[in-house]
């Protein structure tokens, strides 16, 4: 069989044994696929550089698996962001990990059609590390991330978040009220989002 290649955001890795990964992506098409890298920790040639680190950004060639008890079989990733500026700050990288966390119990294995998903985290990645208030930034990801999800009963409040893109979050600083509403709602927004997760991933 010859090999597949695609491009992925790393969402998870675990290690397997004693030089193995396993790694948890995205594809581009909002596709959660699982490989086994093998001797991932001693090949510094098809793994350089920590490039199987989650949040990067890579093109990964693989096999695919025979069944669906199997694991497809990476073999070489290269990386294409790093997304390096979100590294510099602790609690961006904080957050980092709580949307690909997010993402990663709402996935699904085979699933073709949820571009939306990959293109919120990916933008919400890339502008992450520019932007200058973490709590609205925060609460624009969570109120996408539920809109998206279609697990949120909308309000009128919520309507400058779910309007203006995750790359464009600055924005939101216009609009009239924005600190009281960020004050008000952050907490529950949250606390739906967890619940969420939780629930959504029989695996948890």
């Amino acid at each position: 069989m010859s090999d597949l290649q695609n491009r992925f955001i790393i969402l998870k890795k675990t290690r397997y044994g004693e030089s193995d990964l396993i790694i948890h992506a995205l594809s581009t098409e909002g596709t959660k696929k699982s490989f086994i890298a093998r001797s991932a920790l001693k090949s510094k040639k098809r793994f350089a550089g920590g490039v199987l680190e989650p949040s990067h950004y890579v093109m990964l060639t693989y096999k695919a698996a025979r069944s669906e008890d199997q694991l497809n079989v990476l073999n070489e990733a290269n990386l294409i962001d790093d997304f390096k500026e979100i590294r510099s700050d602790y609690d961006k990288l904080d957050f980092a990990l709580t949307i690909l966390n997010c993402v990663y119990h709402v996935s699904q294995e085979g699933d073709t059609d949820s571009h939306f998903l990959f293109n919120l985290v990916g933008h919400s990645l890339r502008k992450l590390g520019s932007v200058d208030n973490l709590y609205r930034f925060k609460m624009h990801f969570y109120l996408k991330f539920l809109f998206q999800q279609g697990v949120i009963n909308v309000d009128d409040w919520m309507s400058p978040f779910l309007k203006i893109n995750i790359s464009e979050s600055e924005k939101l600083d216009q609009v009239m009220g924005i600190e009281n509403i960020i004050l008000d709602y952050s907490d529950s927004i949250e606390s739906q989002v967890l619940h969420y997760i939780k629930n959504a991933d029989t695996g948890f």
